[in-house]
This record gives structure tokens, sequence and C-alpha cells, in this order.
């Protein structure tokens, strides 16, 4: 069995920083800060996450160097071009090829296609838990979803069941 968790990225900056692109937005303080908590939530989860999977976002990135921070440890980062404005279909065909034999996976994304894709997963999980994902996904929320797969190149959606959602200002 593996777990599954979707982060949104940290509060970045607001508009283009100069001489830069989206891509290029990074994370503010109140990003990395929030950032930190869902490490050190994860930390002490049961299964922890060992990957994390990133767009080529400056943000996405900063937000797994700062979730490493909180976590205590420095987990591996993958970069994956799918994860950037993905579609569910494009987050589900990435973590089916990047998750190897990892037990626990952490993917940071964007929204909206991060968020449509939690809700497509959560639907199978308890009620109080899907009704606090499908109202919103701020920065820094964090969904979890345990799989009933022994590797990532099985994963499809049906095979994810929601367990928990945090959301960074529950943190505080």
């Amino acid at each position: 069995m593996r777990r599954l968790y979707l982060m949104r990225h940290g509060k970045a900056q607001a508009g283009m920083p100069p001489g830069g692109g989206d891509r290029e937005r990074a994370l503010v303080e109140r990003g990395r800060r929030e950032s930190r908590w869902m490490g050190a939530y994860c930390r002490d989860q049961s299964q922890p996450p060992t990957l994390i999977l990133v767009s080529p976002a400056r943000r996405t990135m900063e937000t797994g160097e700062s979730f490493c921070e909180g976590f205590g440890e420095t987990l591996p980062q993958k970069v994956a071009d799918g994860i950037y404005m993905g579609s569910p279909g494009s987050l589900l065909y990435t973590i089916a090829e990047s998750g190897s034999s990892e037990a626990g996976v952490l993917v940071i994304g964007h929204n909206p296609g991060l968020h449509a894709l939690a809700l497509a997963l959560g639907r199978r999980g308890p009620g109080p838990a899907y009704a606090q994902l499908s109202t919103r996904f701020p920065t820094a929320a964090l969904a979890v979803f345990e799989t009933g797969i022994d590797d990532w190149a099985a994963f499809r959606a049906e095979s994810a069941r929601l367990i928990d959602v945090k959301m960074a200002k529950e943190m505080r």
C-alpha cells in the first residue's frame, strides 16, 4: 500500500517578477512558514513521503525546500513538467510514471488541476474531509490519500481514498 500527498505550493509573490514570467514567482515568507508546518505534520504520519514531485516553477521547488526544513530531513525532489498547470489526467500520469517504488509520494503543484485531481480522488473518503476539500484548496493546503497499490505504475483514480485534509490556517 502506498500513500499519496497532494500539496498546493505555498503563498507566492503576486504578479510577475521583473524580468521573469509566472514560473519565476518566488515564495513569500508566509509561504515558506506554512510549507514548513506541512512538513512537520507529514513527518509524524505513519507513512510519510519519501519522494517529492514538483513542477519546474520556482515556487513549487521552494515549497519543497521549506517542506523539508519542517520535515527535518531533505527528501529527493524530482522535477516533472507535467505538474506545471497540469490537468488531473496529466497529474495522474506523472504520479504513475515518476513514483517508482516509493512508499509515500508528495506532489507539489498548482490549481486548478491539483484541486480537481484531489476532488476526483477524494470522493471515496470520509464526508467531513471531502466537504472541506470541496470548498477550496488554498496555498499550502494538503490532501492525504491511501492507495491500494503496491507499485505506482498501477495508480489510477479509483485506487485512492482520502484520509485527511489540512489547511495551513489550521496549523498556526
